[in-house]
């Protein structure tokens, strides 16, 4: 079986470009590069060329999520396992690569509908990080870029084809009501991605990683002095032990901004079923109080 990596970036349609342009480097602490693409954003966050890309369109929405493969060897062995499975597999253009800064690239849709990229051999700038808002690192490396929640129309043939076919493995489950959420892990990262059943395919939120407890709370500050709508406030989560808050993007998803996530170690790891999103916080602004 073929063994995704990790999340290397995330592709997002917007109507508004100038917005993530703000919310990008002056909110998340992110640094511009220039895009191939005209109007196109293109965020960075470590020594990559880019983790967040932002594509001028009509649409606010996520495009494609981009999962690393450590070779071309498994890149090849990831596409034949998918089409002898049934799965459409359009390898990417000179363009396209060009575009993601990579040496190999594969579309592919999942069962709920959501597109995705595989890819390999990223293609280094050598240009250093340095976070506009002076952000003291970003967690990725062998971690990559972070983490999704995706909700999905048919979430158990989507569970199935992450796992079964890209090797993804389970780190534990949450019942909301009726609803199982199943979060799974591909490299040392608690999970990579998490999936819940929805109407239609999309991204609930994605979160990234930063260095210091203080960069956290310097981004808590920084997200309401420029007016962004804060949806959770600062707490801790019970399954990933992440220290952080949700806010509302310029797209209809949220963000997590966290610290200190938790590891897992496969050879000693067991799965378990959370009762609680958190330990403490990440409790919703209060509603205003109408005084009569």
């Amino acid at each position: 079986m073929a063994q995704v990596k990790g999340l290397g970036y995330i592709v997002i349609e917007a109507k508004d470009v100038e917005a993530w342009r703000t919310f990008g480097t002056r909110a998340l602490g992110m640094m511009e590069m220039p895009a191939a693409e005209d109007g196109g954003l293109h965020l960075k966050m470590d020594e990559r060329q880019f983790r967040l890309a932002v594509s001028p369109g009509e649409h606010d929405r996520i495009l494609c999520s981009g999962w690393e493969l450590a070779d071309d060897l498994q890149f090849e062995a990831a596409l034949r396992e998918l089409s002898d499975a049934g799965h459409g597999v359009k390898e990417g253009t000179d363009e396209e690569l060009a575009a993601r800064h990579v040496s190999g690239l594969a579309h592919v849709v999942d069962p709920g509908g959501a597109p995705i990229e595989l890819f390999y051999g990223p293609i280094f700038d050598h240009t250093v990080f340095i976070s506009p808002v002076g952000v003291s690192r970003f967690v990725t490396g062998e971690l990559g870029m972070g983490h999704l929640v995706m909700v999905s129309p048919k979430v158990d043939e989507t569970y199935r084809f992450y796992t079964d076919l890209l090797g993804f493995r389970l780190s534990d489950t949450m019942r909301r009501g009726d609803v199982l959420i199943r979060f799974t892990h591909c490299n040392a990262r608690h999970h990579s991605l998490a999936f819940a059943k929805g109407e239609k395919p999309m991204m609930q939120h994605f979160m990234i990683e930063v260095g210091t407890m203080d960069d956290v709370g310097y981004a808590f500050d920084r997200f309401q002095d420029l007016g962004i709508k804060i949806r959770m406030g600062i707490g801790k989560h019970t399954n990933d032990h992440m220290t952080s808050f949700y806010a509302q993007t310029p797209g209809p998803f949220f963000v997590e901004f966290g610290y200190g996530g938790r590891h897992i170690d496969d050879a000693t790891w067991t799965t378990g079923e959370i009762t609680a999103t958190s330990f403490w916080g990440h409790r919703r602004p209060p509603k205003p109080v109408e005084v009569a």
